[in-house]
């Protein structure tokens, strides 16, 4: 069955053939992507190669695909595709590929000369292009059109024909590529016409015909004739063939023939004949052949398929014919037969290929081309062998393959025909017709599996069969599991030392067994004895790691089946290296700056993360001053020092293994002193008496001092009134107050304040003004009336007195009210003052009622009261008394009793007499009533029933009625006794805070019980312990239970009770049992919660714990609970808890900087918390700003300035106030020390960097800074390059080659190149000559040298190098050499000397005389110096005859020598001068301050730390943070003292209760060293300075101790004491330690100063920017700003103050647009934060300032559709150049000017305006100002209103569209009545063709607007199908011959209406009308 299936598919294996031929060449575009593809068909398995000329470029694969993702010229040339399968191989006709590019023209300029009256021919300058460009000539920039003088050949050859002068000038053409379109201009031909004669030109061929061929069925070919006479009109050409004229096909001026579609009867030689009638000259001719060529055709081909037999032969045709004859060449399966040289392939000429004695292998595929100049064909065949069964020839093997891999079986079989081969496993997997993914089909018969997977397992079968029989055979698949790395090593970088490992895993089939293997650097690692190295498992572990180890580690795992390789780098890492060669040196620009250059260090192979510098300041220790300098550099600048301090510094480096060694110190720098730079601050003036103020200060921040505080200088002058100030010299530095006596009363003055050092006077402060004191009023109130109102109010009525009695601000009243007979009772009342009218009116209440007072009023200000009114007597209304006093029984008989009673306590007016009641208990209508006299203090009550309890009542009366009854009860005949006391005390309900009490009432004593009271023992229980009363229960006689309210929680208790009745309280109850009430949260919070500020992260809260009375709990379980929450309410509140009762402060950390936080706390137990604490703020100290400024951007303005703006920093990273900003800038990739532009204020985000380098890239960052220091530099750095200049002068002008007529100069680039060097100009002359003639010669731009010659011997020459860039040549450089053969080195220079007045301390000034210069001229002088004793010398260089040399040391001996060089060489060194010493300077370090704390409660003990010898002076400082104090204390410190020191700060001046600021700063004869850093400390509160007296202690029991002492003196407390603290003893007989706590702190908080300056901007007649500056002290968070302006005098008699308040503190300006021009105006700017602090105040005038540009003129303004054009003409510019234009726009609804462009550039004209941004319906006036650097000019003329209105169509108007409506209905009736005239046998034709309508000239109409507009337009595009389309075109009544009419209405849509349709049908090519038009259009 197999056989029979083989022998099936042995009969469909199909050789194989191509679908498709290639076509004719094709071009593309270069860098365009090719895809060619080679379709062919046949049996399985089909492969593809590809030929590139010739040349193989592909292997076989199955790919019938070949693409070339991005064309190159390299790819162009002949493609051939081959196509294979187990038949053979075919070859593909040839395709030929082009790649259209265009290169750049290859010749350089040309010249060309032609005698007068010759032909010129012009060659087209070369240009790499294909296809050949199409080229245009040029001259002088002209389009060339042929003529009868001039050809363009049809080789692009400009030929100009009889030459004369004028056809002189620069030739050229441009090129066009028109494949790719590109097009290039070519080098230029100069074309000289030369003088010669003129006589006639014989006629001469200058571009004779060539011979042509072309290929049949071309479309035309042209033969070319180019001939030259004088005179050229005459001339004449004419075309000959066989002696014949030919005609047709002769072109413009006969130059050209062309053949229409040649064929062979055209081919034949051609003749161009040139002649001059008329004159007598011999013409000239010339000959070309044309011929044509005819592709190959065949006439014999050989069958598809051939078949033969074994040893016999075969012939196979092929012959073919062409023009020229063709050559046959035969391929076998693509293989020329040439190549295979087998004797047995016999080509014969007259039929073909003969195969002779035929083989197996010659069966295949036999190709036959035929080849000559006009093409190719080809035919193929198969040839089949027959006769010879199937056999192997390498049958199928068993193979085993690892998962993944490719598994190839073999079988290779033999046979005639050649056997077809079939692959099974259970199936077909692959045959010549089957193919099955993963499974081919080899070429050779074999199968290949591809990828293996596991499931592949198993036997596989190979068919073979061919029509002599079948055969198979069998092999067997093996599938591994693949080996593969799983756990690869991974990267590692340890530390130097440690242990490094490496892990290796690998997974793999359990058969095959594996192999580690692991290499570092491809290098093979071995295991060492020692164990450092060793494998385990796989892992590759390395200890003790060092630098050797670092490499690459590969992991070879290696198996059967399969190899893995992971590879992984090991890093050991170590500390870095210090940095070498630290320098430091004064900064050049900045006097407080200090530069230092290093260079980078090993970085212990991980890179660093940045550089720490320390610095040493005047010898203190070393602190971190720049803790993360940017790695990549190699110096930092560090900024901030202080004048006059002497520094030191080292660096290290720090990667990740951590900080490395620093490097050796730098040598100590000095600063030197200058003024102060800031005013002293926190100035406090307060009137004293009202004839003098006291003015306090405090010193200009340390920082700011600059130099050794020498004292103050103040002035002051009225407030707002002009006048000289009077000054006040305070020349001690230590007194920071002033008493200003003598002064007006009641008066404001104007106060300033300057510090000044030795350097000289510092900077004015603000102006504080202040009062002199107010006075008490001489004069009491008048009119003074007073009333009572009721029986406890008086009114009083008064006037207030005269304002000139007042002396000062009127406070207030008091109204004031005392008993006749206590004037020490006074009652006192304050009433504001009312100041709306005269009459005022107050109260006194709660007065005595029916009593006499003596009333009166005085008036009061702040020093005090007035004189009081004269007093008057009121008595208060008489009211109802209060109740009687001790009502008593007697005499109490069965039927009567006597009551008596005392007067009330309170009359409350006159008894007049009493009320006794009396009734039956219980029974009203049994009551009876007596009223007795005012005298009568007791009554017998009769008529009484015996052993009956009756309620008797007595009550006083007055005028006003019954007073207040007092009532008890009683049995008749009983009389009554003290009670008896309760008993059985039963406690329940206990709760933390109540108790219910039971109990048993004792006797009542024959009579009403009327309170119950309840006793008890609190906390301290005991027989001695004393009882207290804690509730009492009235009127309720008949109590059983009561219950205690009040009680405090968790405290023990005991109960007794004791009952009242009128004869008195009864005895004690026995006492209850002891209880304790419940836990309860705790009922207060701490008391006296402080808040202070710690630092920048934290703050320092304080309290006063709860007693243990309040814990309300148990003891064990009371602890703190704080609360924080930003006042901004930005976060989440935070809490921490204190768990230790007694604590009484916490530092809270990690809190943000320069934020105000609100703290409360709570007390808590084991039941839960108590109330919260009232709130308390404080704020974090200021820090630098944690971010950068966003969105910085730079943009170049000019070759050396540079715009760079910015945003501000997130709020929430700026930390505090910013001051102001710092741009950092420096050339890129530079290793110099970035400069900085310091911005102050935190409102400007701009600045313009001036004097940069020229075409230089700069990188450029921006910071904030605080008073704290700078913030995060913005990241990434923005790059920006100026713009190019003219370069500067070349640099080291040498001549090292100078003979005696000849000289070689050679220069360097210019230092500033200033853009793009183009080219040198080398210029000179003799010195003697013509100083304004020079030889100039100009040089490329990469040469660095020039040689001339033919020089005058023994001359000088100057000699000027120059460069040039694109905007021009720079300065020259200019040197001097003489033409001279004898040179030699210079002399040295004499007489060094240094004057010694100019001698500084740290540098000096050297003059010296030059020596000889040895013939040439000395280019520059080299100094160096040297430190005495035993330095090394330093370099300077100079080239002037004097020299400044820096960097020296102050008070430091050295030497100084010199030498010159010239070209020759350098001079030897000059004598060394006598020693220099520099003079003396301020120490340039500062003490470092090691602790400051309170030593008593008004001084402090400060230690510091020094570490520079010899005879200082120190000054510590304390500055009072928010208090105007200020104290110096000077001490002279010996040498010989140790390096800690310290001094107690103890004075008068420092207040308690106040924070202070201590600096210090160390000084010397010539000045003051920079202050140190400032250490906070807080004055008035301080440990007690003695312990506590009179210990005892005595033994109470075995674990108990008493100890008893005594308060420490009051003088030695410093405060209240707290508490104390008792340590027990833990080693007897070690003394009990006492520990005080310290007192409650507190601060207060002034208003903010004045704003730091004000500026003005953009000043124009009208307008201007006003701007200020952040308070230097803001003293708390600025809200918001007040600008007050006002003008210097009356504005047309009124006087206008604007008042403008502005929210916030980040808007620092405004924008006035309501000034008068020539008018001063005054502005005066405060800061807010609880309140307005002081002004700051400034002047400006409105208009122009001198120096400014006038105003443009010729203003005009034009509009142009939506357009505004502004024109102007330039004015005046002014002292300065005019830098740019202004235009300022004033709308009809402001009236207003107001800017509305600005930065237009100062060659502006014109400008114009979008109308959109115009508000719509307005009216704009503009007008220009010009601007340059004073500032803005005059305005020009207004211009002419214009509206913003946008003009529209007069066809979109209203009344437009209402006329045509009008129009088209007349129309339309006139149409209907014309119709109903002429009846029915009419009809409308129309008069016009579709074409004439259509090329009608389009008007502009209605119509045509709107087809304009795309909405409209593509409503035609919408309409419906059925909607006919018709031309707009005008219709007439016409005769007709018809004689029915018929008539349709075509009807569009939305009103498009109906036009008249002959017969119902449109005309041709007709219209129908546009959607939304009407029909009558």
């Amino acid at each position: 069955m197999h056989v029979h299936v083989l022998r099936a598919v042995t009969q469909g294996d199909v050789a194989p053939y191509f679908k498709t031929e290639p076509g004719p060449p094709e071009i593309h575009l270069e860098g365009n992507r090719l895809v060619m593809t080679c379709l062919a068909e046949g049996s399985w398995p089909l492969e593809f190669k590809w030929i590139l000329n010739n040349t193989d470029i592909t292997a076989f694969s199955p790919e019938y695909k070949y693409i070339i993702s991005s064309l190159k010229r390299s790819n162009m040339g002949v493609y051939q595709c081959v196509v294979r399968n187990r038949m053979g191989a075919l070859l593909q006709r040839r395709a030929e590929i082009q790649v259209a590019y265009m290169g750049d023209f290859l010749d350089n300029d040309q010249r060309k000369t032609v005698t007068l009256g010759r032909a010129a021919i012009l060659n087209s300058p070369a240009v790499s292009c294909f296809p050949r460009p199409q080229v245009t000539w040029f001259r002088d920039g002209y389009k060339i059109i042929p003529s009868n003088r001039v050809a363009i050949t049809l080789e692009n050859q400009l030929v100009v024909l009889a030459t004369a002068a004028a056809d002189a000038g620069r030739y050229y053409v441009q090129a066009v590529n028109e494949k790719n379109g590109e097009n290039k201009t070519s080098p230029s031909i100069y074309l000289n016409v030369a003088e010669g004669p003129m006589d006639p030109v014989a006629p001469v061929i200058v571009i004779p015909p060539r011979n042509t061929t072309v290929v049949a069925g071309v479309s035309e070919a042209t033969l070319e004739c180019v001939a030259n006479a004088r005179p050229v009109e005459k001339l004449s050409l004419v075309w000959r063939r066989n002696t014949v004229e030919v005609s047709s096909g002769v072109g413009s001026f006969s130059r050209r023939l062309t053949i229409i579609n040649p064929t062979s009867a055209d081919v034949g030689m051609y003749v161009c004949e040139a002649t001059l009638p008329h004159f007598c000259v011999k013409p000239a001719e010339a000959r070309a052949f044309l011929s044509i060529t005819e592709a190959p055709y065949f006439t014999a081909e050989p069958r598809r398929k051939i078949m033969g037999e074994v040893e016999k032969s075969v012939d196979i045709q092929c012959q073919a014919r062409g023009v020229p004859m063709p050559k046959l060449e035969w391929y076998k399966d693509a293989v020329p037969l040439s190549k295979l040289n087998n004797p047995r392939y016999k080509v014969i000429s007259s039929m073909g290929l003969q195969v002779r004695k035929l083989q197996p292998s010659d069966a295949g595929i036999f190709q036959c081309f035929a080849r000559n100049s006009a093409g190719e064909a080809q035919v193929h065949t198969y040839l089949d062998i027959t006769s010879m069964a199937p056999a192997f020839t390498a049958a199928p093997v068993d193979i085993t393959v690892t998962d993944g891999a490719v598994a190839t079986f073999t079988c290779q079989v033999s046979g005639a025909p050649k056997p077809a081969i079939i692959w099974k496993r259970g199936k077909i997997l692959a045959s010549g017709s089957v193919q099955i993914p993963r499974f081919t089909l080899l070429e050779s018969g074999g199968l290949q599996i591809q990828p293996v997977v596991l499931q592949d397992t198993g036997m596989y079968t190979c068919y073979a069969a061919n029509s002599e029989g079948a055969i198979n055979a069998s092999a067997s698949l093996t599938v591994w599991s693949r080996t593969s790395i799983s756990s690869p090593p991974m990267d590692r970088r340890v530390i130097k030392g440690t242990t490094a490992i490496l892990e290796c895993g690998a997974t793999h089939d359990p058969r095959v067994a594996v192999r580690y293997v692991w290499k570092k650097d491809e290098e093979l690692v071995s295991q060492t004895r020692g164990g450092r190295i060793s494998l385990q498992e796989g892992s590759l572990h390395i200890s003790q790691t060092w630098s050797g180890d670092i490499g690459d580690y590969t992991c070879d795992v290696i198996s059967q089946a399969g190899n893995d390789s992971k590879a992984a780098r090991l890093e050991v890492i170590e500390l870095p290296h210090s940095p070498r060669n630290l320098q430091a040196s004064l900064n050049a620009n900045d006097s407080r700056s200090v530069d230092l250059s290093w260079m980078r260090p090993f970085d212990g192979n991980s890179p660093l993360l940045h550089y720490v510098v320390e610095l040493s300041e005047n010898n203190s220790p070393w602190r971190v001053y720049l803790p993360d300098v940017d790695p990549t550099v190699t110096g930092a600048m560090v900024k901030g020092l202080t004048p006059a301090r002497s520094y030191q510094f080292r660096v290290c480096a720090v990667n990740q293994v951590g900080k490395g060694q620093y490097s050796t110190e730098t040598n100590r720098l000095t600063l030197r002193e200058e003024p102060p730079s800031a005013p002293p601050k926190n100035i406090v003036a307060s009137g004293r008496t009202n004839q003098s103020i006291m003015v306090q200060w405090q010193p200009p921040p340390e920082p700011q001092l600059n130099g050794v505080l020498r004292g103050y200088v103040l002035r002051y002058r009225l407030a707002g009134l002009p006048g000289e100030h009077q000054q006040k010299n305070i020349t001690s530095p230590e007194i920071n107050y002033c008493l200003i006596t003598e002064l007006i009363i009641w008066t404001q003055y104007e106060i300033q304040v300057a510090a000044y050092t030795g350097a000289g006077l510092g900077v004015f402060s603000q102006p504080v003004t202040e009062y002199t004191l107010q006075g008490v009023p001489t004069a009491p109130p008048q009119g003074v009336e007073v009333k009572a109102v009721n029986s406890t109010t008086f009114e009083y009525t008064w006037n207030p007195p005269p304002q000139q009695f007042i002396n000062g601000i009127n406070q207030g009243y008091k109204l004031m009210a005392w008993p006749e007979r206590s004037p020490e009772n006074v009652i006192i009342v304050t009433i504001t003052p009312d100041y709306h009218g005269t009459r005022h009116l107050g109260y006194i209440s709660g007065l005595k009622k029916f009593t006499w007072y003596l009333t009166s009023v005085l008036c009061f200000t702040t020093p005090g009261n007035g004189p009081r009114s004269v007093p008057k007597l009121v008595q208060t209304h008489e009211d109802i008394p209060g109740p009687v006093g001790r009502l008593s029984f007697t005499e109490i008989l069965d039927t009567s009793l006597r009551v008596s009673w005392e007067e009330p306590m309170d009359k409350n007016g006159i008894v007049t007499g009493y009320l006794v009641s009396w009734e039956v208990q219980g029974k009203n209508q049994s009551r009876v009533a007596r009223t007795l006299t005012n005298s009568t203090l007791d009554f017998k009550v009769t008529g009484l029933t015996s052993l009956t309890t009756y309620t008797l009542e007595v009550a006083a009366m007055t005028e006003a009625g019954i007073g207040t009854l007092t009532s008890s009860t009683i049995s008749s005949g009983v009389p009554p006794e003290l009670p008896g006391p309760p008993s059985n005390l039963v406690i329940s309900k206990i709760s933390s805070r109540s108790a219910t009490l039971k109990f048993r009432a004792g006797d009542d004593g024959k009579t009403t019980i009327s309170k119950w009271i309840v006793e008890g023992q609190v906390g301290s229980i005991g027989e001695e312990e004393e009882w207290k009363v804690l509730y009492e229960k009235e009127n309720d006689p008949e109590a059983q239970v009561l219950e205690v309210p009040n009680l405090t929680p968790f405290t023990h208790y005991r109960f007794r009770m004791r009952q009242v009745n009128i004869m008195g309280p009864s005895p004690v109850s026995v006492p209850s049992r002891v209880i304790q009430t419940l836990q309860a949260p705790p009922d207060k919070a701490p008391s006296s919660v402080t808040v202070r500020t710690a630092s920048e992260t934290s703050l320092w809260l304080r309290w006063v714990p709860l007693p243990e009375t309040e814990y309300n709990g148990n003891p064990e379980s009371v602890g703190y609970r704080v609360r924080v929450l930003r006042v901004d309410l930005r976060g989440e509140a935070s809490t921490r808890l204190v768990n230790d009762r007694l604590e009484r402060e916490i530092t809270l950390e990690g809190l943000e900087e320069w934020t105000e936080y609100q703290l409360q706390i709570q007390a808590f137990n084991s039941i839960g918390p108590g109330p919260w604490s009232e709130p308390v703020k404080g704020r974090t100290r200021e820090s630098v700003p944690s971010g950068a400024p966003e969105n910085v951007t730079a943009e170049a303005m000019s070759s050396s300035r540079i715009l760079v703006t910015w945003g501000s920093v997130p709020e929430h990273e700026q930390n505090g106030n910013i001051l102001g900003y710092k741009v950092m800038y420096k050339e890129k990739d530079s290793d110099s020390e970035a400069q900085v532009n310091v911005v102050k204020g935190n409102l400007t985000k701009s600045v313009l960097l001036r004097n940069l380098r020229k075409y230089v890239q700069y990188e450029i960052q921006v910071l904030a800074f605080t008073r704290i220091g700078d913030g995060q530099l913005s990241s990434p750095s923005v790059l920006e390059r100026t713009k190019d200049d003219v370069p500067g002068p070349p640099m080291r002008l040498v001549f090292p080659e100078v003979r005696l007529t000849e000289v070689r100069v050679v220069w360097q680039p210019p230092v500033d190149p200033n853009g793009i060097i183009m080219g040198y100009q080398v210029a000179y002359r003799l010195d003697s000559g013509d100083p304004n003639q020079f030889i100039t010669v100009e040089v490329g731009p990469d040469t660095r040298q020039f040689t001339t010659s033919n020089l005058t011997p023994e001359s000088a020459y100057i000699f000027r190098i120059s460069a040039k860039t694109e905007q021009g040549w720079g300065a020259p450089a200019q040197a001097v050499v003489i033409t001279t053969e004898i040179r030699e080195r210079p002399q040295p220079p004499r007489q060094l000397r240094v004057p010694q007045d100019h001698v500084q301390s740290r540098k000096l000034q050297l003059n010296w005389v030059p020596g000889g210069d040895g013939s040439s001229p000395v280019r520059y002088f080299t100094l160096q110096t040297r430190e005495l004793p035993n330095g090394d010398w330093l370099t300077h260089s100079s080239s002037s005859r004097a020299v400044q040399s820096l960097r020296l040391k102050p008070f430091t001996s050295y030497k100084l020598r010199m030498m010159a060089t010239n070209d020759v060489g350098d001079s030897k060194y000059s004598q060394e001068t006598d020693a220099i010493t520099t003079l003396q300077d301020v120490p340039d370090e500062s003490p470092t301050i090691q602790a400051v704390k309170p030593s008593t409660t008004t001084s402090v003990l400060v230690q510091w730390q020094v570490v520079i010898s010899g005879m200082l002076l120190f000054l510590p400082r304390c500055i009072p943070i928010l208090l105007s104090c200020c104290l110096k204390a000077k001490m002279c410190l010996s040498s010989t003292l140790m390096d800690l020191l310290f001094v107690i700060l103890n004075s008068s001046e420092l207040q308690k209760y106040r924070r202070y600021e201590i600096v210090m700063t160390a000084y010397n004869v010539i000045g003051e060293s920079p202050p140190s850093a400032p250490v906070e400390v807080f004055v008035g509160e301080a440990a007690p300075s003695v312990a506590p007296q009179n210990i005892q202690i005595n033994t109470l029991s075995s674990t108990q101790l008493e100890v008893q002492w005594e308060a420490p003196p009051a003088e030695t407390q410093n405060g209240i004491i707290q508490g104390y603290k008792v340590t027990p003893p833990t080693h007897p007989p070690r003394p009990v330690s006492l520990m005080l706590l310290l007192s409650v702190l507190f601060f207060s908080s002034p208003l903010p100063l004045a704003p730091s300056f004000i500026s003005f901007s953009e000043v124009t007649s009208s307008t201007l920017n006003v701007s200020w500056g952040f308070p230097l002290s803001p003293n708390g968070v600025v809200e918001g700003y007040r600008v007050v302006y006002e003008p210097s005098a009356p504005i047309q008699g009124v006087t206008k103050v604007v008042t403008v308040d502005i929210r916030g503190s980040w808007q620092r300006w405004l924008k006035v647009r309501d000034l008068t021009k020539g008018m001063t105006y005054c502005f005066r700017v405060q800061a807010k934060t609880i309140a307005y602090g002081p002004e700051a105040e400034a002047n400006i005038t409105a208009g122009p300032v001198k120096g400014s540009p006038g105003s443009p003129v010729e203003m005009s303004i034009t509009k142009t559709g939506s357009m505004l054009n502004i024109h102007w003409t330039p004015g005046e510019t002014g002292a300065g150049h005019v830098t740019g234009y202004v235009i300022e726009a004033r709308p009809s609804d402001e009236g207003m000017w107001d800017t509305f462009v600005r930065h237009l550039p100062p060659t502006s004209t014109s400008h114009s305006v979008s109308l959109d941004r115009l508000r719509q319906g307005i009216s704009y006036q503009f007008r220009v100002l010009a601007v340059n650097e004073f500032g803005y000019g005059e305005p020009s003329a207004p211009s002419a209103a214009m509206s913003a209105q946008q003009d529209s169509p007069f066809y979109e108007e209203w009344w437009f569209l209402i006329v045509l409506a009008l129009c088209g209905l007349i129309l339309l009736l006139l149409v209907v009545f014309g119709l109903v005239l002429h009846g029915q046998n009419r009809k409308y034709k129309s008069c016009g063709t579709d074409s004439e309508c259509e090329e009608e000239p389009i008007k502009h109409s209605f119509v045509n607007h709107y087809m304009s507009d795309p909405s409209y337009f593509n409503s035609w595009k919408r309409q419906q199908k059925g909607l006919k389309q018709t031309l707009a075109c005008s219709y007439d009544e016409c005769a007709s011959g018809d004689t029915e009419s018929y008539y349709q209405t075509v009807v569009t849509q939305h009103s498009v209406g109906g036009v008249y349709t002959p017969t119902g049908q449109p005309a041709p090519g007709s219209r129908t009308p546009v959607t939304g038009f009407s029909s009558f259009v």
